[in-house]
């Protein structure tokens, strides 16, 4: 049952990318099962990336360290970072790789707070969840983050922020708060 819902997730998480997709070649950094590329398949060619071998779906994944990609510079069009690095311990360290490896555009999408209600649900959720994939070998949640905090890093890091837009449902919106970031990679 969990992962016919985190299927059916990343099927809305590839649609609300998919107009924001450059390029013909995309890195799902953070991938999980792989199902959001497996949703992309026939739009792009996609590899999926996340720190441990996760995968589900088919298709190319690989398993890397955390720290270093191992991709050489603009590799990928676009890099897609969906829900991913507030599971990360140096987010910013992913950030900077995930802009090492592409060309031309990140898309993250990051589940935000406002208010101490909207963190502690979101805490109590994401672990809850995560708990229950892979035998709890995925990642904690560490660091989410107010959605200024995340244009103040990415502007930080020199991208530019094309569109920002809220998504899910009414319900889903009143627990969790997923912001997609569309952010361009200076040429």
């Amino acid at each position: 049952m969990l992962q016919a819902f985190l299927r059916q997730y990343a099927r809305g998480e590839a649609a609300a990318v998919r107009p924001f997709l450059v390029g013909r070649r995309v890195l799902d950094l953070g991938a999980g099962e792989g199902y959001v590329a497996a949703a992309l398949h026939g739009r792009a060619w996609t590899c999926s990336v996340d720190v441990g071998s996760f995968r589900r779906a088919a298709g190319p994944y690989v398993a890397y360290d955390g720290a270093r990609l191992p991709f050489a510079e603009a590799t990928f069009d676009t890099t897609l970072l969906l829900l991913a690095l507030h599971h990360c311990v140096a987010p910013e360290t992913v950030l900077d790789e995930a802009r090492r490896v592409t060309r031309a555009r990140l898309v993250v999408l990051e589940s935000v707070w406002r208010t101490r209600a909207e963190r502690l649900w979101l805490d109590l959720l994401d672990g809850r969840l995560n708990g229950l994939r892979h035998g709890g070998r995925m990642p904690a949640a560490l660091r989410f983050r107010r959605p200024e905090e995340w244009h103040a890093l990415f502007e930080a890091r020199g991208l530019r922020t094309v569109a920002t837009r809220w998504l899910g449902g009414r319900w889903e919106r009143l627990v969790h708060h997923p912001l997609l970031f569309v952010l361009d990679v200076p040429g």
